[in-house]
């Protein structure tokens, strides 16, 4: 079994999660890292007030994933706030009226002209460290607050648009002109084919690739086990079997993925780098596989979840109906009959079709 564990990341909140950013300057990088820093001592602070042992306090944490990142971030500048209108942690401890107290801090950041996403982001966190305290909800997210947030909600909803999706048979087809070169390409470009291919044939998210858990199933199979917190909750498994082009065969690739490693290095996690001998970052996950699709010629430069939107894009071509998508992509669940029997020969007849480019 090879488990990548778990990575913290920190993201702007104005991107995508799965775009990058420039590289920020190391003074930005500092102040980011000393904010979080002081955001998770603050929960722990408050957490251990409660009675939380350290262990449960880290199990808290660690349920949120790599969305913590994000939290720690918010309440290091929510903690900065509290401290500049003279206010200690024990105060919290004792505060009455959350809801006023989160409404003057959002009134703030909005008189500061801070992003829409930066708002609503600081309000989750917040309210997230009070019902930590055990504070009741409706006493957090009542109607001024709810009022309050109407904009910076209606500025973060995406706009419904036509946009052009790129050709999925255009990755396909680089994915077949390197496969008679695997030993050509570096550890880079053959992290970024494993985890596109993955992407491609499964819609999962990058973040689901990279804390996912990979066996092999000794059949010629390769079974994913990873956690998915976008949507729903819920913990999935998924069996990539051969397909008749091995050239386009995650299950090809996941094996010779694992066969460039030494004897003493095949147990490690499913996204080990050998160069550097650790487990590779999200970011350095993300930036493979922009690279593979800057080579394949994908036009200008789109997330990486586009892969999904491209993939789900040519299964409608092919005639997949809408619910053979959702039970595929897993937009939908049904019933659990359909989930444990009728999608496993759904799921194999789809991706022997999106391997099909010719």
């Amino acid at each position: 079994i090879h488990d990548t564990g778990r990575e913290q990341r920190s993201v702007s909140t104005r991107r995508k999660n799965e775009e990058i950013e420039k590289a920020p300057t190391p003074r930005k990088v500092d102040s980011r890292v000393d904010r979080g820093n002081r955001g998770e001592e603050l929960f722990r602070w408050v957490l251990g007030k409660r009675g939380f042992s350290n262990t449960a306090i880290q199990k808290v944490i660690g349920g949120w994933h790599t969305i913590w990142g994000r939290h720690r971030q918010r309440l290091g500048q929510f903690d900065e706030y509290w401290k500049s209108i003279g206010k200690s942690r024990e105060d919290l401890l004792i505060e009455s009226d959350p809801e006023t107290m989160i409404s003057n801090f959002i009134s703030q950041l909005q008189a500061d002209q801070t992003s829409d996403a930066n708002q609503a982001n600081c309000r989750t966190a917040i309210a997230m460290l009070f019902r930590a305290q055990g504070v009741p909800k409706d006493k957090i997210n009542g109607f001024a607050l709810q009022q309050i947030m109407k904009k910076p909600q209606a500025g973060m909803r995406q706009k419904i648009k036509e946009e052009p999706v790129w050709q999925y048979n255009d990755l396909l087809r680089y994915v077949n002109e390197k496969a008679t070169a695997k030993q050509d390409l570096s550890e880079n470009q053959y992290m970024g084919i494993v985890i596109a291919l993955i992407m491609g044939y499964s819609t999962l998210r990058l973040a689901e690739v990279h804390r996912s858990i990979v066996k092999d199933l000794k059949d010629g199979s390769w079974q994913i086990n990873t956690s998915m917190i976008k949507v729903h909750e819920t913990q999935v498994e998924i069996v990539f079997r051969p397909v008749q082009n091995p050239n386009v065969c995650p299950t090809e690739w996941i094996r010779g993925w694992y066969e460039r490693r030494t004897k003493k290095d095949k147990n490690k996690p499913f996204l080990w780098l050998i160069e550097k001998k650790r487990i590779a970052t999200y970011e350095e996950a993300s930036k493979a596989v922009h690279q593979i699709m800057a080579e394949a010629g994908i036009p200008d430069n789109p997330a990486v979840t586009s892969i999904r939107k491209s993939s789900m894009t040519k299964s409608i071509d092919q005639g997949a109906t809408k619910t053979q998508i959702n039970r595929a992509t897993r937009h939908k669940k049904g019933t659990d009959t359909v989930a444990h029997h009728y999608d496993k020969n759904l799921n194999d007849n789809l991706r022997q079709r999106l391997s099909e480019f010719e």
